[in-house]
């Protein structure tokens, strides 16, 4: 009877720690979408921000001249973004909402830590 209590414990304990937690989940999507903007995947960063499936043809080609020159920019000031690293993320699980703390670094060897607003919809992490 120990012994099934045992492995009955031992198999709650594993389910408990091989779930993702939304954080870690909110987080990782916050650094993919950092990845692609680094990548120059500007399309497909702007396509994982919230709501940008019903906005008009145009508004979306404004948004990824935007980035364009933000990375132009950041190319020009700190000879471009060369790493993403996360730093920590908090998760309000009510709210479908959470805050990713991410480390961006760039080619003359400056950081700057940023916070991505990220907003769950239909279990898939956008950012807001």
């Amino acid at each position: 009877m120990r012994e099934l209590l045992i492995i009955i414990c031992a198999a709650a304990l594993l389910a408990c720690c091989s779930r993702e937690h939304p954080e870690e989940k909110a987080a990782q999507a916050a650094k993919e979408c950092y990845d692609l903007l680094l990548q120059g995947k500007y399309d497909e960063f702007i396509a994982r921000k919230a709501q940008t499936d019903s906005i008009p043809g145009s508004y979306r080609e404004q948004l990824v001249a935007n980035i364009k020159m933000f990375a132009a920019q950041m190319e020009r000031e700190h000879r471009g973004m060369k790493e993403v690293r996360i730093v920590n993320c908090t998760a309000d699980t009510a709210r479908h909402s959470a805050n990713a703390f991410l480390v961006i670094c760039f080619g003359d060897s400056t950081i700057e830590e940023t916070v991505v607003p990220m907003v769950e919809n239909q279990g898939r992490w956008l950012m807001k």
